[in-house]
């Protein structure tokens, strides 16, 4: 109990910028310890009871509103203790005042964001977020289907039931709203080919006639024919797409994307080939594939990356399997990737253009975003690394 109280004493005097160097230590070491976390979330959670009174404890019950930011600063407190650890003796105080600054009073501002209060603190330095015309919410389950003979279907209005006949195929919109295609024991006399494609903002789940599922993303494409005859089962993609490949010895899976060729028997994988990023990765789950570009083949084991640049060549790496499919799963993950490669991702799902005014420092930036939440709160996450934006119709525009 002493030691509580003391936290709230010197966090109230951090508030009102009477912390020595000393209290700022031990208070930046004390969010350091897993064992004192759930104190100083209670006492900041006072604290903006305090400032908030009768809007904070509805926040609480807003889909992780508090935490989300909170161990978004503690991602951030890492990172900075990783730089403090390669500076001289002599800058050490400096540093733990820029990292306690970067966490308790982003942590109380972030809120006061969300909330729409404008509070400053000599020192700080933020721009808020200018109100957006139109509400920008996430993208959802939308999709075309174009058929062998060109024509079209929209997935996301079309009703549940038999969509339409691909010659011995059924194409099936299901109750959960994937697309199916039930192929009879009959081979068809000429094989068809359907393309499903996914527009900015949107996302589709399909299921290919051997049962192969296939996840795709927003802005991304995959053609595939309506049954598989021979020996062999091939789909090309652009974008990017999760597979989780039906097993069959006798009919090898390849997936084309550009250059590159994955070849599977039956296993779990990402393919992230978006023609604007700097380079084609596949990442394994499960199982094994391998992958060939220009003559040059690679073999993928679980928990590998094979990285293939617009140089060619490829490299195997290390996967960060959460990051690899944080899309899938329902929200956005960034392990140390610039500015430029999050926006990205941002314009892809939320259906919006960027513009990048001012020069930006090759920042890197760590942190997990729900899928789920309107740009608004996701920019102002971003926000903490000290990157602002404003809101103009459907384009963002970023500042340094």
């Amino acid at each position: 109990m002493e030691d509580r109280q003391l936290l709230k004493e010197i966090f109230q005097r951090y508030i009102n910028n009477e912390c020595s160097e000393q209290e700022i230590k031990f208070l930046l070491e004390h969010f350091k310890t897993d064992s004192n976390e759930s104190a100083l979330r209670e006492i900041i959670a006072e604290k903006l009871t305090e400032y908030l009174p009768g809007h904070f404890e509805q926040s609480r019950q807003m889909k992780g509103s508090f935490d989300e930011t909170f161990d978004r600063i503690l991602l951030k407190i890492d990172r900075q203790d990783e730089a403090a650890k390669t500076e001289s003796v002599s800058k050490r105080p400096l540093v733990l005042k820029l990292m306690a600054t970067l966490t308790i009073v982003l942590i109380i501002f972030q809120v006061f964001y969300i909330y729409n209060k404008s509070v400053t603190k000599p020192g700080a330095r933020f721009a808020k977020i200018s109100k957006p015309k139109i509400n920008i919410r996430p993208g959802g389950n939308k999709a075309i289907l174009t058929l062998h003979d060109g024509s079209k279907i929209v997935l996301n209005d079309a009703r549940e039931g038999t969509l339409a006949q691909q010659g011995n195929t059924k194409i099936v919109k299901l109750a959960n709203g994937q697309l199916a295609y039930n192929q009879t024991n009959t081979l068809p006399a000429k094989v068809l080919y359907n393309t499903m494609t996914t527009p900015r903002g949107g996302q589709y789940k399909l299921i290919l006639p051997d049962g192969t599922q296939v996840w795709l993303n927003s802005a991304s494409s995959i053609t595939y024919p309506t049954a598989f005859v021979g020996n062999e089962r091939n789909v090309s993609i652009s974008g990017e797409a999760y597979f989780e490949v039906a097993k069959d010895k006798s009919k090898p899976f390849h997936v084309k994307s550009g250059n590159q060729t994955v070849d599977v028997l039956g296993t779990h994988f990402n393919i992230m080939a978006y023609a604007d990023e700097d380079a084609i990765k596949t990442t394994l789950l499960e199982g094994s594939v391998r992958v060939v570009e220009n003559n040059i083949t690679s073999m993928l084991k679980p928990g590998q990356q094979a990285i293939v640049d617009k140089q060619g060549g490829i490299k195997i790496t290390a996967a960060s399997i959460d990051e690899a499919l944080a899309w899938k799963n329902g929200y956005f993950k960034f392990n140390r990737v610039d500015i430029r490669f999050i926006m990205r991702q941002v314009a892809r799902w939320y259906d919006v253009d960027i513009v990048y005014q001012g020069r930006f420092p090759k920042d890197e930036f760590v942190g997990k975003i729900g899928r789920g939440e309107n740009i608004s709160q996701v920019l102002r996450i971003l926000e903490l690394d000290d990157v602002h934006f404003k809101i103009e119709d459907k384009k963002i525009i970023v500042l340094p």
